[in-house]
């Protein structure tokens, strides 16, 4: 029979990390900067599973996944998620990580409400998109989080400084997104007033690569929740600070539902609206409103740019495309040396972009096409790249 020890160990999905170990007779996981207290308690159900208590996939299970040996290799948590168990922990770069970090603490005394509550509800009762003067004397992320606790709108950030109204148009897809929740053709926002501002901040049109970010929840046996952030960016830009003035949104919370977490359940820290909409309100934000903006961290996006070099040399080779409701068909100029970089595309296309789909036919008369379908946004993003080439494709139903 295997023991929990036997489950210790490091491990790694993408950049993030976790540390599953014992404490007081229990097996428990953590991830970096959750302070002690606040650990995933897993409760035993079956053989190597396991339900979580206390973390962003509270109530989801943990399955420790085997092999033929019987030695553990990884860990699926809720069904979407799988970290691969690593040697130990991972070595440090010298390059912050940008993971762990816990907002910076206030407070609000009886002053400082009643100015915050006259601002929110100049946002409540305008509703018209409007630019907020912020002459207040306290940082602007101390606002934020006021508003954020009232539960009365959701927050966007951008650099765009004059949405008048969201679209329901996506322009970029999400990494290793199992379950295809994180790429509805929608309008997307949070209810936490800190992460959206990192949006704001990071001028993506300066650097190369991915951006990763967002937070997680966790809760002690008092009820007591704690937020923790994680913020990124490639690690090649990093010493260039690609930062930016930009812009938060209100936008009202009618239209939005909030998106599971795994599919198994729980609830993300992500809302969408499939509607158009306009904003409440905005606000400008400076890098310096950003209260993490010295603490954003670097990861290694090499294996990601060779992606793009790839993907782009399979798009040189389209000569056609026709897109149906599910798939986009694409004829290619096929060569000896393409037929190798095709498929080391798909293979590692299949890695970051999970849910989709790649099929390559070869037709009687020697004709080669590549087949593409996945989510709605991915979907897009695919279709925006040929239309820069062909112009609008042709639908076949």
């Amino acid at each position: 029979m295997m023991t929990w020890q036997q489950y210790a160990g490091y491990y790694g999905l993408m950049e993030k990390v976790l540390e599953v170990k014992g404490r007081n007779g229990e097996l428990v996981a953590t991830f970096p900067g959750v302070p002690p207290g606040f650990e995933i308690v897993l409760c035993p159900l079956a053989a190597h599973s396991f339900q979580m208590h206390g973390g962003p996939a509270d109530g989801s299970t943990a399955v420790f996944q085997t092999d033929d040996a019987g030695q553990v290799t990884a860990v699926l948590v809720g069904g979407d998620y799988e970290f691969t168990r690593l040697a130990g922990p991972p070595p440090a770069s010298g390059i912050l990580t940008g993971q762990g970090l816990l907002a910076p603490e206030w407070t609000l005394d009886a002053e400082k409400e009643v100015a915050f509550s006259a601002l929110l509800a100049e946002i409540m009762e305008a509703g018209d998109g409007r630019l907020l003067e912020y002459q207040l004397p306290y940082p602007k992320h101390e606002f934020l989080q006021y508003v954020a606790a009232q539960d009365v709108v959701i927050f966007h950030g951008s650099g765009q400084a004059d949405i008048a109204e969201f679209l329901t148009r996506r322009t970029s897809m999400e990494l290793s997104d199992k379950s295809g929740r994180g790429n509805v053709q929608g309008i997307y926002g949070t209810h936490d007033a800190l992460w959206p501002l990192f949006f704001a901040v990071v001028d993506r049109a300066r650097i190369t690569g991915s951006i990763r970010n967002g937070f997680s929840t966790f809760r002690n046996r008092q009820g007591e929740e704690l937020r923790v952030y994680n913020f990124s960016i490639n690690q090649e830009w990093l010493d260039k600070e690609p930062w930016r003035t930009g812009t938060l949104y209100f936008l009202p919370r009618e239209p939005f539902r909030r998106l599971p977490f795994t599919a198994e359940g729980g609830l993300s820290n992500e809302w969408v609206s499939e509607l158009p909409l306009k904003p409440l309100a905005r606000l400008t934000i400076e890098p310096e409103d950003f209260p993490f903006l010295h603490q954003i961290g670097g990861h290694d996006d090499s294996e990601l740019l060779q992606l793009k070099v790839w993907q782009d040399e399979v798009l040189t080779a389209v000569t056609d495309a026709v897109f149906s409701p599910e798939t986009i068909h694409m004829k290619l100029a096929y060569t000896g040396e393409l037929g190798p970089r095709l498929l080391a595309f798909i293979a590692l296309s299949q890695k970051y972009f999970p849910t989709a789909t790649y099929t390559v036919r070869f037709q009687p008369g020697g004709e080669v096409w590549y087949d593409f379908s996945g989510p709605p946004a991915a979907m897009q993003v695919m279709e925006d790249r040929l239309a820069e080439k062909f112009g609008p494709l042709e639908s076949n139903p």
